[in-house]
């Protein structure tokens, strides 16, 4: 009997759009799992924020996993590889390919990025360790059997990121400030409200999500750093000695655990050295801003959201405030360090 080929196309869309039922059974034709998606692209492959869209010199390589049982990916059909090329047009498939059972029974798909890192799945969830320089994002479940697909209406995967993103742009209010602090040594989230940062996250597979209050309970005792946007492999700003400007600059950026419910008070905290800070580090609370002319408190979750926070040095203190983006930009902040 002629074997029916499963080939999952995947695309990633961050806003869904219907394809119609294909209600024709297909008894022995070959039918290649496909997927579609439309989401925003990274400036890496693996590392780094998801920022634009999928383009053919921008591409997306996410882990797909395809099980025969709802919620339960312990024991998968395909876990591996789709590298999409455009946002939302072109399906794409494994590098080898992979069929639709013949019998037209469903298979359920779910995805993942980055591609590598990831622990073993075990039953619904799957873990990742993070370090603040790779963006994370899950796509919930999707259903689909070969008579579905067979005329080109593949699944859909909606990825969504996961984490918060913080940029850290530095200025020094004068002169006297560049001559105080010299230059910018380190930066190192100490605090995600209360608690220490979190390094992984466990992701649930069929929602696609990770709560903010029980997904991020692997917690670190040296915090989290941040890193250097660059070229190639990003470079953690513990490594660099940055020159202060009147004018101001983008300097590093960090990917880590959200908040539930920010406050708009001490919402991330940081640690900060200088060329002559001394051995103790400068603690910063970022106290996190909606964007526009109120600069209300910051009262929702983070997840998925970028704030720009910016430090300001002065002579006496270092102060610091954060407006979010929506990458998702909604506010940020603006601290002093004096």
């Amino acid at each position: 009997m002629k074997k029916s080929l499963f080939s999952l196309l995947a695309v990633i869309v961050m806003a869904g759009c219907t394809q119609s039922d294909v209600m024709e059974p297909v008894p022995n034709e070959n039918v290649e799992i496909k997927l579609i998606s439309s989401a925003i692209a990274a400036e890496t492959m693996t590392r780094a924020p998801y920022e634009g869209t999928i383009a053919a010199d921008n591409t997306l390589a996410a882990r797909v996993l395809v099980s025969e049982t709802s919620g339960n990916y312990t024991t998968t059909y395909a876990n591996d590889k789709m590298v999409f090329t455009d946002n939302g047009s072109t399906a794409v498939g494994f590098a080898t390919a992979k069929y639709y059972p013949v019998d037209n029974s469903t298979l359920h798909i779910c995805g993942l990025y980055p591609f590598e890192g990831w622990g073993n799945p075990a039953n619904d969830e799957c873990k990742f360790t993070f370090n603040g320089s790779q963006d994370v994002m899950a796509a919930p479940e999707k259903s689909s059997t070969k008579n579905d697909s067979k005329d080109g209406n593949y699944p859909q995967l909606e990825f969504k990121h996961l984490l918060t993103q913080l940029v850290i742009k530095a200025v020094a209010e004068d002169e006297a400030a560049i001559a105080k602090w010299g230059k910018l040594t380190d930066i190192t989230l100490t605090k995600v409200g209360k608690n220490n940062p979190s390094g992984a996250v466990t992701v649930s597979l069929s929602a696609g999500t990770a709560d903010e209050s029980s997904a991020f309970a692997t917690l670190l005792d040296n915090g989290m750093s941040f890193w250097v946007r660059g070229a190639g492999t990003e470079t953690a700003f513990a490594s660099q000695a940055k020159e202060l400007t009147t004018d101001g600059e983008e300097v590093a950026y960090s990917m880590v655990a959200p908040l539930k419910n920010a406050t708009g008070t001490a919402d991330y905290t940081l640690a900060v050295k200088t060329e002559h800070s001394g051995t103790t580090p400068v603690t910063v609370p970022v106290n996190l801003k909606t964007t526009g002319s109120s600069s209300a408190d910051y009262t929702a979750s983070t997840q998925g959201k970028k704030f720009v926070v910016l430090l300001t040095f002065k002579a006496t203190e270092i102060k610091a405030t954060a407006t979010v983006k929506d990458w998702e930009e909604d506010g940020g902040s603006s601290e002093e360090i004096q």
